[in-house]
């Protein structure tokens, strides 16, 4: 397998994140002393959740070697039963492959609970800035997202080279959704028309019912348009962000490892292997009996009250 990187832009990709870090940095002066709004408490959480990352990440690069979605892509383009290299139509293909990958990975990060106990740090905050798009499972950086990105496009036909571009814009423009809505307060003109942009990413991190698992792609509007999940954000309904239990947001291990524990409770109290695989596989908030606190249930539990309640007002006009 080459080991060697794809393009030279990866070698200046440490160089662009650690301009995303500092713009964090500003963001957050400007947040905190020009609007007084900054959560200091989740600003620090997510500089523990960074460091933790870089932490676990150079210690698993010292016990087992480099480990990362360019290698990834390698190993699943070595193995794959074609390959549609860099030709104008492998460019295309490439990003169609690696759009609808990222779809698949996110949807399956809401929708798995033990990807949600992963992925769930993510959307713990109660507000959004750039530390938000920093702030992931080390377990979801290091080892999810770099397999269902790497290896398997790669697997189905995409030339490492065309990951390698797609990692980069990914990584760029993906962290610069969560830019502060105290810092940019107005939508992005035609871009909304084709690009995922922070007015749509907010909709995403967003607790309220309407906006729950929406808008899952971090480019383009291709997958989200594709797949029925696009959501715009809508002037009458604000976003609020965060998940739907009661966290400490100011709490490193609660927002990294709480749904894990609340995972481990369930599955102690499961009584038979279809609970205990469901607690695992089924959707978060998914329950054996009862009222289903899925997102899928919450919105079909909203759309009834509402259609109950324009049959009331319809009655009544009458």
């Amino acid at each position: 397998m080459n080991n060697e990187p794809a393009l030279p832009l990866l070698d200046v990709l440490p160089l662009f994140m650690l301009g995303l870090f500092a713009w964090g940095l500003i963001e957050w002066a400007l947040v905190h002393f020009r609007y007084g709004r900054a959560n200091r408490g989740e600003y620090f959480m997510s500089i523990k959740g960074i460091g933790f990352n870089v932490l676990f990440g150079g210690l698993f690069t010292f016990l087992a070697g480099p480990f990362s979605k360019v290698l990834l892509a390698y190993l699943g383009a070595s193995i794959a039963p074609f390959s549609t290299g860099i030709s104008a139509a492998g460019w295309v293909y490439g990003f169609v492959i690696y759009e609808m990958s990222y779809w698949v990975q996110h949807w399956l990060a809401h929708k798995v609970r033990l990807l949600w106990c992963l992925h769930s740090p993510h959307h713990a905050p109660h507000s959004m800035n750039m530390f938000v798009g920093f702030n992931h499972s080390f377990l979801e950086t290091i080892f999810y997202m770099p397999f269902m990105l790497g290896f398997v496009p790669a697997l189905l036909g995409v030339d490492p080279v065309v990951i390698a571009v797609m990692t980069f814009i990914d990584v760029v423009w993906g962290n610069f959704l969560h830019i502060s809505d105290n810092v940019v307060t107005r939508r992005l003109g035609p871009l909304e028309k084709f690009m995922q942009t922070p007015s749509y990413h907010r909709v995403h991190h967003a607790q309220n019912v309407r906006y729950m698992d929406t808008n899952y792609n971090s480019i383009t509007l291709f997958g989200d348009w594709l797949m029925g999940t696009l959501q715009p954000l809508r002037d009458d309904e604000p976003v609020q962000f965060g998940i739907t239990r009661d966290v400490n947001t100011s709490s490193f291990l609660d927002v990294h490892f709480g749904e894990f524990v609340l995972l481990w409770r369930d599955l102690c109290s499961s009584k038979h292997a279809r609970e205990f695989f469901g607690y695992l596989f089924r959707a978060p908030g998914w329950r054996p009996q009862g009222e289903q606190q899925t997102a899928a249930a919450r919105k079909s539990r909203a759309e009834a009250s509402l259609q109950n309640r324009l049959v009331e007002q319809a009655t009544d006009a009458g």
